[in-house]
């Protein structure tokens, strides 16, 4: 190459160079709406700009280790600064974590998609990892799971990010054992939280009415008497229990309560949704339930969230 075509060459580079960079400020000062890609199981997909999944720890004292958690922001949360949001807390099932809520559930494009819809409005989704801990201080009180959720994770995300931290404005939800969590948290918990909804929530009456057998069995066993100390007595379980717990509607103190179950759910947890929907009929307790076709799992989950989504949102904003 000639030194005069190689001049030329620069020259050429030079100005696309520019061209980009004033397209760049262009969508910058103009704030026109651009957008990206976020990877999942199944497949990169356009989310609005703005709109991010994090993943970042702290530092537990009630348990004394790090915690990892996942945060989801919505679109507009990077462009206005002085605006606050109300906060859903999303807990993971057993042998999960906080990831799977978007890399199976996908329940953050589902966000994205019916913010840009209208048919929600915008919100912050914090999740906690919580290992197998049914989100539950252990009756030896060697691990406060239950504390590390409520005096630590809780103040720590409406700390350090925008959150509208009133009850109305602070939801809760899960899966499996999540749901549990969320309905359990909740109703021990109402003043905090304005609203709960659960998918597949492990909801039992009576323990040995789950259908578990063979190892798995005594795989649950072991941790159920870990956490509860089932080999002793059922008291802690029963303190613990969402289906005990609804039993006094006067103390949810107007909790707003949403859940949904699987019909062919292989523990068998529809049956508990069908009792506690009943039992809070009865009580003339205002709430959401729904048994659906479908099985346990994200496989199940993945096509409700957005309902939940809905039902927090429609709390959120007074309805």
């Amino acid at each position: 190459m000639t030194v005069h075509a190689l001049l030329k060459s620069l020259e050429r580079s030079r100005r696309r160079n520019n061209l980009m960079l004033r397209s760049v400020l262009l969508l910058l000062i103009f704030g026109i709406e651009l957008v990206a890609q976020r990877p999942g199981v199944f497949g990169t997909v356009t989310v609005p700009a703005g709109s991010r999944v994090e993943y970042k720890s702290f530092q537990s004292k009630v348990l004394g280790h790090e915690i990892g958690y996942g945060l989801y922001l919505p679109p507009s949360y990077q462009n206005f600064p002085a605006r606050k949001y109300p906060v859903l807390y999303f807990l993971h099932g057993a042998f999960e974590n906080e990831m799977r809520w978007s890399s199976l559930g996908q329940t953050d494009i589902k966000l994205d998609q019916m913010i840009a819809q209208g048919k929600i409005g915008e919100f912050i989704v914090a999740l906690p990892s919580a290992a197998n801990s049914f989100y539950t201080n252990t009756r030896d009180g060697t691990e406060k799971w239950e504390d590390m959720i409520i005096a630590e994770f809780i103040p720590m995300i409406e700390s350090a990010n925008r959150v509208n931290g009133t009850r109305a404005t602070r939801g809760i939800s899960g899966t499996s054992m999540g749901g549990y969590g969320a309905l359990k948290l909740a109703m021990k918990h109402p003043d905090l939280f304005g609203s709960a909804s659960a998918h597949s929530a492990v909801l039992l009456q009576d323990l040995s009415a789950a259908k578990v057998s063979g190892g798995r069995l005594q795989m649950f066993q072991a941790m159920f008497d870990h956490i509860f100390g089932i080999n002793q007595d059922l008291t802690y379980w029963e303190a613990n229990n969402p289906m005990t717990l609804a039993k006094d509607t006067k103390k949810l103190n107007g909790l707003k309560l949403y859940f949904d179950c699987g019909t062919e759910d292989r523990y068998g947890f529809e049956v508990g949704a069908k009792q506690l929907d009943e039992m809070l009929t009865k009580a003339g307790y205002p709430h959401e339930a729904h048994l659906y076709p479908g099985g346990h799992g994200w496989d199940y989950a993945r096509n409700h969230t957005s309902e939940s989504m809905l039902f927090h949102w429609k709390v959120f904003n007074g309805k």
